[in-house]
C-alpha cells in the first residue's frame, strides 16, 4: 500500500484549469521558495512567454521567503523571458521573496499594508575546519551578490545596503516606495473598483487607476543582466 501510495506521488500531475489557460496571464508565487512551489512559478513563466512574449505577465507575490538558490531562479526565469514581468506584492514578500519582488522587469507594486523585509541570506555550514572555511567564503560571496543585486534594482548605494542587509530589515510600502524595491502602491480604497495606485515620479506624485501595468523598465533590466548575481 505504501508503495503504491509512493508511486502515486511522482506520477504527473494533472494540469489545473489555470495552468491550461494562457489567456491568464497571472501567476501565482504563494508559501515558502521551496521546490514544488518554484518549479511550477517557472514552468508558467516560460511558458506564458512562448505563447506570447510581448505581452506582460503578473507575479503575484506572499511568500515569506526560503531557499535563496530558488529565489535566484525565479528572478533568473524573470530575466530570460521577454516579456516583462509585473511583480505585485499582496500580504508579504519578507527575504528571497523581496529580491523577487524587487527584479520585476515590468512595474513593481506593493498592496498599501503589506510587509516587506529583506537580510542576509542565513547559512548553513559544517563539517571539518577546511569546510567551514571554504562555507564561509562562499557565504561572503553569496551575501555580496545579494547586495549588488539589490543595488542594481533598487539604485540605492551598495554602502547603505550592506549595513541595511545585516539585520531584519523591514519596510512599510511607502518606505519600500522610497528605497526603490517597488514602484508604485495599490492603494486600499473599497469604494473604488480596480487597483487605485500611487507612485513617485520626478520629485512629485501621479495618482491613477488601473488594473495592470504593462510597462517594461528597460534600464533596470539592462543592468541587472549586465552580470549574474551569484
Amino acid at each position: 500500500m505504501a508503495k503504491k501510495d509512493e508511486e502515486a506521488e511522482h506520477e504527473p500531475r494533472e494540469p489545473d484549469e489555470e495552468d491550461k489557460d494562457y489567456t491568464n496571464r497571472r501567476v501565482f508565487l504563494f508559501g515558502r521558495l521551496e521546490n514544488e512551489v518554484v518549479l511550477p512559478v517557472i514552468k508558467r513563466l516560460l511558458k506564458l512567454n512562448d505563447r506570447d512574449p510581448k505581452k506582460p505577465i503578473d507575479l503575484i507575490i506572499n511568500s515569506a521567503g526560503g531557499n535563496g538558490y530558488n529565489a535566484d531562479a525565479i528572478i533568473a526565469a524573470m530575466f530570460s523571458v521577454e516579456s516583462p514581468v509585473n511583480t505585485i506584492c499582496y500580504g508579504h514578500a519578507l527575504s528571497g521573496g523581496c529580491e523577487i519582488l524587487a527584479s520585476g522587469t515590468g512595474r513593481r507594486y506593493s498592496y498599501e499594508f503589506a510587509t516587506l523585509m529583506f537580510h542576509q541570506t542565513l547559512w548553513e555550514a559544517d563539517g571539518d575546519i577546511t569546510n567551514l572555511e571554504i562555507q564561509a567564503k562562499q557565504g561572503q560571496k553569496f551575501r555580496d551578490a545579494q547586495i549588488e543585486l539589490l543595488g542594481r534594482c533598487c539604485g540605492q548605494d551598495r554602502k547603505r545596503i550592506r549595513k541595511d542587509i545585516e539585520r531584519d530589515f523591514y519596510l512599510s510600502a511607502p518606505e519600500a516606495l522610497e528605497y526603490g524595491i517597488i514602484d508604485e502602491i495599490i492603494q486600499h480604497d473599497k469604494t473604488r473598483r480596480g487597483f487605485v495606485f500611487t507612485t513617485t515620479q520626478n520629485n512629485h506624485t501621479k495618482t491613477g487607476t488601473t488594473r495592470a501595468a504593462a510597462k517594461t523598465t528597460d534600464n533596470r533590466r539592462k543592468a541587472t543582466t549586465a552580470g549574474s548575481r551569484r
